[in-house]
């Protein structure tokens, strides 16, 4: 039996096509989503419809989606982060309807599952926190004190766009990446499967191949904002 663990597709719809493409050959019917799903990308709608065809046991929200709350329409920002920010939030709002703002305000910031035996907490960034990350850049001392109060067997989740499977405290950790914009320097769409064997489960990161240059010159034809800088990032998958 296996599951697709799915997270930070930023409104990549292609990319996430191309990911539901290889779950297939997989056999794979069943997801786990991690959060940051439509924000920050051209496709947010259609990123939302190919996920509702797929029987999601866990979705989470994510940083981006917290968006939706956070700020208010008529917010005035003051930094330039905060224009960026704006500038895909108002992308966003004009693209989706009050129906699926009001699905991804509804998300819960975290969700533990028992599957096959297995106890599986499910978050964006980590127990502690949406917008901090778990993976191979964080030192294990770290690692330790951020889990320290968990109680499931397996730990996944996403949110640094940069892929890492590791076991520390006995706790399996798994951040299964980017699929809308990978942050490795590897540009491929980046996932998760969790494999349930008799005796164990797999953790299994997969990346895969999609057209880069549909998304770019989608992205074009629809006016999203700060382009250079998404063409940069999904190209590079890099934002050095």
């Amino acid at each position: 039996m296996k599951i697709g663990i799915l997270s930070d597709i930023h409104g990549n719809g292609i990319a996430l096509r191309s990911v539901l493409d290889d779950m297939k050959k997989e056999n794979i019917r069943k997801v786990i989503i991690l959060g940051d799903v439509v924000v920050k990308g051209p496709m947010t709608t259609e990123v939302l419809e190919e996920l509702r065809r797929y029987e999601a046991l866990a979705w989470v929200k994510g940083n981006t989606d917290k968006w939706f709350e956070e700020l208010a329409e008529d917010f005035l920002p003051k930094t330039k982060r905060e224009e960026e920010i704006c500038s895909y939030l108002k992308y966003a709002r004009e693209h989706m309807n009050l129906e699926d703002i009001s699905f991804i305000n509804n998300l819960p910031e975290e969700a533990t599952l028992k599957y096959k035996g297995s106890s599986i907490l499910c978050v964006h960034g980590t127990p502690k926190s949406i917008v901090e990350a778990i993976d191979g850049s964080v030192p294990i001392d770290e690692i330790n004190e951020i889990i320290k109060d968990v109680k499931e067997d397996i730990i996944l989740c996403g949110h640094s766009h940069c892929p890492f499977i590791g076991e520390v405290n006995g706790k399996k950790i798994f951040n299964v990446g980017s699929i809308g914009n990978s942050l490795d320097k590897d540009n491929r769409a980046s996932y998760g499967i969790l494999e349930f064997l008799d005796d164990e489960v797999k953790l299994i990161n997969k990346k895969v191949t999609y057209p880069i240059e549909d998304i770019i010159n989608l992205a074009k034809e629809r006016n999203f904002p700060n382009l250079e800088d998404y063409k940069n990032i999904v190209t590079y998958a890099s934002i050095e």
